[in-house]
């Protein structure tokens, strides 16, 4: 079975780093790129499709709801916040879900191992679920 592969959009370049050390540590994952907007990953999903985006929702030029509009125009792709609005019950995150977007999930809170280790558990686990190569046909 082939990686799955991911997109990262977010405007913090640290916080895209640390997705994507995070990304690189999962076996069955593969990093397709990470952009800093919307705009460039609008452009990346011209030349190739990811298997799930993983979207902030501030960022410049193009923020993650109005990407997700977009998204819905041309393709569905499985699309997670990772935003500090990732609480499912926040209006912005109930926005981003009727957009498109399939789950949520915070940024841990600290940089403890303890909290790092929670966010990478659940952030794996959301993207099995979410990735069109594990849906199963019985």
């Amino acid at each position: 079975m082939s990686k799955i592969q991911i997109l990262i959009i977010n405007d913090s370049r640290s916080m895209r780093l640390f997705l994507e050390n995070i990304i690189k540590s999962f076996l069955d994952c593969e990093m397709m790129t990470s952009c800093m907007d919307g705009n460039n990953a609008m452009n990346r999903l011209e030349v190739k499709k990811p298997d799930v985006i993983l979207l902030d929702l501030e960022m410049p030029h193009m923020d993650g709801l109005t990407f997700l509009e977009l998204l819905a125009d041309n393709k569905k792709i499985p699309s997670i916040i990772i935003s500090n609005y990732g609480e499912n019950e926040s209006d912005i995150i109930r926005d981003a879900m009727n957009l498109g977007a399939v789950d949520s999930l915070m940024p841990p809170s600290s940089m403890k191992d303890e909290e790092i280790g929670k966010f990478r558990s659940a952030l794996h686990y959301k993207i099995m679920k979410a990735s069109p190569s594990q849906i199963t046909i019985l």
